[in-house]
């Protein structure tokens, strides 16, 4: 459970160790822009943990963000949002070193409440 940067940090390394053979440079370098993203908006911290695929998995505990998860592949992230027994799902396209789009920066809010 990361909740703070340097857990997160930790977390990435761990699931990588795990695979290290597998992940993709492309799923790695997403991962970085968007926890870069993340960091020098002020979003919340997430929870990092390995997907089924050799992909990275996020969610987070911030209030109003407790049904959002990540999930990051190499050209892509899957953003989940979860309502009752059902959830929406849509892929924010993304190439490394790209902006995100208005409608993905929406999705984390800069100032959760705690």
């Amino acid at each position: 459970m990361s909740r703070d940067w340097t857990a997160v940090d930790a977390a990435v390394f761990a699931c990588v160790s795990q695979r290290p053979d597998e992940y993709d440079p492309a799923t790695l370098a997403v991962m970085t822009d968007l926890l870069a993203f993340l960091r020098s908006t002020g979003r919340a911290v997430p929870d990092v943990s390995p997907g089924y695929w050799p992909t990275f998995r996020l969610s987070f505990a911030a209030r109003g963000l407790e049904n959002l998860e990540l999930e990051v592949f190499p050209d892509r992230i899957e953003v989940y949002r979860f309502k009752d027994r059902l959830f929406d799902v849509w892929n924010e396209l993304h190439a490394a070193g790209a902006d995100f789009s208005d409608a993905f920066a929406r999705e984390i809010p800069v100032r959760p409440e705690s």
